[in-house]
């Protein structure tokens, strides 16, 4: 009877570790393709997002951090530049119940773009839980063309990057798109256990 336990333990296990039942085989990875980063194209900026509100990136090299707010949310990413695509890890406080917030951690993956016809950069992207960098949802913004980051949260980078000094509004500067702004934030540029 021992041989058949033994059988059976060893066929659980080995069907635990089916990547088709149980995800074992590592995480989903974004099935994008990579291309070259388009002529003055860059992460850094002031994005709007209609999923996640206001983004700000901050690009060095092959690394960016950023920070982003809507409504109750408040998030963080970091991940590496290859080409036209970031791949980054997020975090997020999300706080429903005043007093009881929740976080929720995971991967996701942009790819920077500028329609031919327009004259505003583009993020196109998707986000996933933990390990995962898709099946979360769409994640979408466009770029400001006057905002700086500011990855601190302490508003030190919002200032127009323009000549004439003006600060930019909630849309005016997205190339007509409305797609919303959020609001503050808070933190400093340490990104913690990410």
């Amino acid at each position: 009877m021992r041989p058949a336990i033994l059988f059976s333990a060893a066929v659980v296990v080995a069907l635990a570790c089916v990547p088709a039942l149980q995800g074992c085989g590592g995480a989903a990875k974004h099935s994008i393709r990579v291309g070259n980063m388009p002529p003055g194209g860059s992460f850094s900026g002031v994005w709007f997002s209609p999923q996640y509100g206001e983004m700000h990136i901050e690009q060095s090299g092959a690394t960016a951090i950023g920070r982003y707010t809507k409504d109750e949310r408040d998030g963080r990413l970091q991940g590496s530049v290859e080409g036209d695509v970031l791949r980054f890890e997020w975090k997020e406080s999300r706080e429903l119940i005043v007093g009881r917030p929740t976080e929720t951690k995971g991967h996701g993956v942009f790819k920077i773009y500028k329609k031919d016809d327009e004259d505003t950069w583009n993020l196109q992207g998707e986000w996933g839980t933990d390990a995962s960098e898709s099946g979360g949802g769409p994640w979408t913004a466009v770029k400001s063309k006057t905002r700086r980051p500011d990855v601190s949260g302490d508003g030190s980078g919002s200032s127009s990057g323009s000549s004439s000094g003006s600060s930019s509004g909630s849309g005016g500067d997205y190339g007509g798109t409305d797609v919303g702004s959020g609001g503050g934030g808070g933190g400093g540029d340490d990104l913690g256990d990410l």
